[in-house]
């Protein structure tokens, strides 16, 4: 038997990065255990520090992944693997999209999505105890370094039919009553800064019958909110329809709510109906802007009013409508950002959050970025943090306003932001979850407050 450590490459010093632990390694050991023989793989979830993990857990193989803005620990992270002589492999959207960007110390990365080349990967691993590079080359949708050059595989196709993936196993994160859950991969839309449309390249859908099965499966584990982090869970009509009237049918209505994201044209009174109907208390959209020009930009295909009355909708259905904002577009004037200040203002949103533009490897904003010499293959990776590290730190992409202008704009969103919660938040679904989150973000905030303190130079 092999053993795989699965390394989630967060901030611990941000809390909502740990706030729910990931299901990726979920998806990968699931499709690994039904496709391989039995009892062959063991996994575990790294959640200890890494050297602990190491030694107590003794794996055989370490698969980590990492978003862009946490790149930079993951080539630490593979060096303490391969003080160990361990394989590692590297996967998620960021590698995806640059996969020149792999660390020296890891063997390999997994380009896109992971099920099927991962359990090719322990196949090889199963058969020789390493990951060969002449094996390694029959491998599709990988890339690896082979006599100082990098070698990337065909892609490979992607899982056409979700159902015939298994359910996640869970057992390596456990059921917190307040869970997770994908129904779909891909968004049919392409908002210019969005690298996850293109890491899934197009839209798929699970069943209304295979996504309550896991529904069913959530609620025998006392879960009792259900959040559906697909990239647009209103996508598909006939599907959101169907996931209904199943729910209702089967008293889940009764049992769980639940919380999905929507894009503002597709939330029409048919889709609120049905939302409303299986106990959905809150959307979340992004909503992106409250300037007509600025908004086609970003989004396409979107006004302006199509915002407002998709927050109307929601609202006048006792659903609570929360959205996201991006200011900071390339050529954004200041009287446009207030656009969306004002926007905000005006119209009954609950929890809002606001956002620099940020450019993500894969998007057309990324190859802006880089036309412009504003950012590389080598850079600094934390520097694409989506939450805004200041004009020193951040990667500005605006030619408009200075970034300390810039920096004075996002601080007064973010008070906004602040009296928002505190209104909203006595009437929200998600009040139960503050004792928990606060305690999280204060330990975070004390972490991140001593690493500074350890840090400083000494007189």
């Amino acid at each position: 038997m092999k053993k795989v450590l699965f390394i989630n490459a967060v901030d611990p010093h941000v809390e909502i990065e740990s706030r729910y632990l990931p299901l990726w390694p979920c998806y990968l050991a699931a499709y690994a255990d039904k496709v391989l023989p039995a009892g062959s793989v063991e996994f575990r979830l790294m959640r200890k520090p890494v050297t602990q993990e190491l030694d107590e857990f003794a794996p055989d193989l370490v698969a980590v992944s990492a978003v862009s803005q946490n790149f930079n620990r993951v080539a630490p992270l593979a060096s303490a693997a391969k003080s160990r002589l361990l394989p590692v492999i590297v996967g998620g959207v960021h590698v995806s999209a640059l996969p020149d960007t792999l660390p020296e110390q890891a063997d390999v990365a997994v380009i896109g999505e992971a099920e099927q080349t991962f359990a090719e990967l322990l196949r090889i691993l199963l058969d020789t105890g390493r990951l060969e590079h002449s094996r390694l080359e029959s491998v599709r949708g990988v890339a690896f370094r082979s006599a100082g050059r990098l070698i990337r595989t065909p892609p490979r196709p992607l899982i056409d039919n979700l159902d015939t993936l298994p359910h996640p196993d869970r057992s390596l994160i456990g059921y917190p009553r307040h869970s997770y859950m994908f129904t779909s991969r891909g968004c049919p839309y392409r908002c210019v800064f969005c690298s996850s449309s293109r890491f899934w390249d197009k839209v798929r859908f699970a069943s209304a019958e295979y996504v309550v099965s896991e529904i069913e499966e959530l609620v025998s584990h006392g879960v009792h909110t259900v959040s559906f982090y697909d990239d647009l869970f209103a996508a598909n009509l006939k599907r959101l329809e169907e996931i209904a009237d199943l729910i209702a049918s089967k008293g889940l209505d009764r049992e769980v709510r639940f919380t999905c994201s929507c894009r503002a044209n597709v939330v029409t009174p048919r889709v609120v109906s049905a939302l409303r109907k299986m106990n959905v208390v809150s959307v979340g959209m992004g909503l992106e802007s409250g300037n007509p020009r600025v908004l086609e930009y970003l989004k396409g295909g979107v006004t302006v009013e199509d915002n407002r009355r998709a927050v109307a909708l929601l609202k006048d259905a006792g659903i609570q409508a929360n959205a996201s904002f991006v200011i900071g577009s390339p050529d954004e004037t200041e009287a446009e950002v207030m656009d969306t200040y004002s926007f905000i203002s005006r119209n009954p949103l609950d929890f809002v959050d606001t956002y620099v533009l940020t450019p993500l490897p894969g998007t057309p904003i990324w190859d802006d970025a880089l036309s412009r010499g504003l950012v590389s293959n080598d850079m600094d990776w934390s520097r694409l943090d989506v939450n805004f590290g200041g004009p020193g730190r951040a990667v500005i992409l605006s030619k408009t306003l200075s970034p300390a202008n810039l920096a004075l704009l996002y601080a007064r969103f973010r008070r906004q932001r602040f009296w928002r919660i505190l209104k909203a938040l006595p009437g929200s679904p998600w009040l139960a979850d503050v004792p928990r989150v606060a305690f999280a973000a204060a330990v975070a905030s004390a972490r991140r407050a001593l690493s500074w303190v350890t840090r400083a130079p000494r007189a």
